[in-house]
């Protein structure tokens, strides 16, 4: 199982027009808008998990804003989601 999380596809750009070419790339303006809300982004793709971290590409409908959104991790992890959590609770220490 690969140990590094695969890169982001989405590009941020002003110049360029909202585009999803999943799994390629995604164009997206750089800041959401008042419409980018839970009810209004759309799963782009399938849900993906890379040692126990599941994410997923997320677009508004309205505007093209699009997210590399992780889902919550759960208790019921792997082991590399387990260490992880232990490095941060000891570097906020």
């Amino acid at each position: 199982m690969s140990r590094r999380l695969p890169k982001n596809i989405i590009f941020y750009s002003t110049e360029l027009k909202p585009r999803n070419d999943y799994p390629k790339k995604i164009v997206s303006p750089p800041f959401p808008s008042s419409c980018c809300t839970d009810d209004n982004r759309a799963v782009v793709g399938n849900v993906r998990e890379v040692e126990g971290f599941k994410f997923c590409y997320k677009i508004c409908e309205e505007c093209g804003h699009a997210v590399k959104y992780y889902f919550p991790a759960v208790e019921s992890t792997s082991k590399a989601v387990k260490e992880y959590r232990s490095w941060k609770m000891y570097m906020v220490q």
